[in-house]
């Protein structure tokens, strides 16, 4: 068993011990006991995890791997930054419809950025099915939202969202 000091840097591995793909990096942040560190990992987040889940890594396989992260890493659909009284007062016989669609929108926004983050740490196919189906209605309500929005203002931007998750949205 390999001994562990802060700093190091590590990848994660599955339960078979091999790196989960696509690979994830961290650096060790604090040493709880003598099997259970404190993660740091790229996007600032931090875990407790056991030291059989990972396994040291050099500096330069850290870096490149942590480059391929960044590089997978796309903007996803942002809130509807508007002022919803005004615009339900612009669109009085409109304001169910309107206040409906909103939060749906915010629901939406919430389920893709957090399923697009599991998805591209984990894999599509190591996801559930049940998450996945959730995730591409989410993806389909979004884009019935924001057109709901544009066609009533054209300043509101009307998005796609592709098939993989970790692909760019694309705002029309």
């Amino acid at each position: 068993m390999a001994s562990y000091k802060v700093g190091d840097k590590v990848i994660i591995l599955d339960y078979n011990g091999k790196p989960v793909i696509p690979q994830v990096v961290a650096e060790i942040e604090d040493l709880v006991s003598e099997n259970r560190v404190r993660l740091h990992l790229p996007d600032g987040a931090c875990c407790y995890e056991y030291t059989k889940a990972f396994q040291k890594i050099d500096e330069e396989t850290y870096h490149k791997y942590l480059a391929a992260v960044r590089n997978r890493e796309q903007d996803l659909p942002m809130d509807l930054r508007m002022d919803i009284r005004k615009f339900v007062a612009e669109h009085p016989r409109l304001r169910r419809d309107i206040l409906r669609n909103y939060e749906l929108d915010k629901k939406y926004v919430s389920i893709i950025h957090a399923y697009a983050g599991r998805i591209s740490m984990y894999g599509r196919d190591n996801i559930p099915e049940k998450f996945m189906w959730e995730f591409e209605s989410a993806k389909e309500g979004l884009v019935a939202t924001r057109h709901f929005f544009h066609e009533l203002d054209p300043n509101v931007h009307e998005v796609t969202i592709p098939t993989q998750a970790n692909a760019p949205v694309e705002v029309i």
